[in-house]
């Protein structure tokens, strides 16, 4: 008899202090417990930061033709729904003819918005941001009496496109981007900069 009666106090004050213990979130209750031998990472909720190659064609307005341009690109994820990018690219065009090359290296900081971070396979997305334009302007021709310039130039752009898993850890994405510019040089005073500009990248995390 004493020693069922101490059993079950022993019982009793186990049971208290497990209750006196602070209380535990039950993930089941939101869907998202763990599977047996399963650890939750912050990398499952929030994507891997990328480096990227990049490409593509684009057409200031007022230029004699459309061009490709190359580079490079780096995207770190702040949360599900909003990536930071930063890019340099390479590209020139020709103006009036021929007579005007510009040469540029933009630079641009982007931020894009996921509005479906659940989707695995295509998420769409759109784009803001400022860009830094190292720009060379090349005079010939009619123009040939005309020295070369350098200047910065300064400009923002919007956007849109969709990142598409290739599987593995690969991932596509085309963007689509207008670009406001205007140079401060008289000699480029009458051409309009604005641009169009399509762009592909293929990532990898790291």
């Amino acid at each position: 008899m004493r020693r069922n009666l101490a059993a079950l106090v022993m019982v009793a004050a186990m049971g208290s202090a497990a209750s006196a213990q602070d209380p535990v979130l039950d993930l089941s209750l939101l869907g998202g417990a763990p599977k047996a031998g399963e650890t939750i990472t912050l990398s499952k909720l929030i994507p891997m930061p990328e480096f990227g190659l990049r490409a593509g064609y684009l057409k200031q307005r007022d230029a004699d033709d459309g061009t490709w341009f190359g580079g490079v690109q780096l995207r770190v994820p702040l949360t599900e729904v909003f990536t930071v990018e930063g890019s340099i690219e390479f590209h020139s065009s020709e103006f009036n003819d021929g007579d005007i090359e510009i040469i540029q290296y933009p630079v641009q900081a982007t931020l894009l918005l996921f509005p479906l971070p659940s989707s695995t396979t295509i998420s769409p997305y759109v784009l803001g941001g400022l860009g830094w334009y190292y720009t060379t302007v090349d005079f010939s021709g009619s123009l040939s009496g005309v020295d070369s310039e350098t200047e910065s130039i300064f400009g923002a752009h919007l956007g849109f496109g969709a990142r598409v898993s290739l599987g593995g850890t690969t991932t596509l994405s085309a963007d689509l981007r207008y670009i406001f510019l205007e140079p401060d040089d008289d000699q480029l005073e009458d051409e309009e900069f604005d641009t169009i500009q399509l762009a592909l990248a293929l990532s990898f995390p790291f």
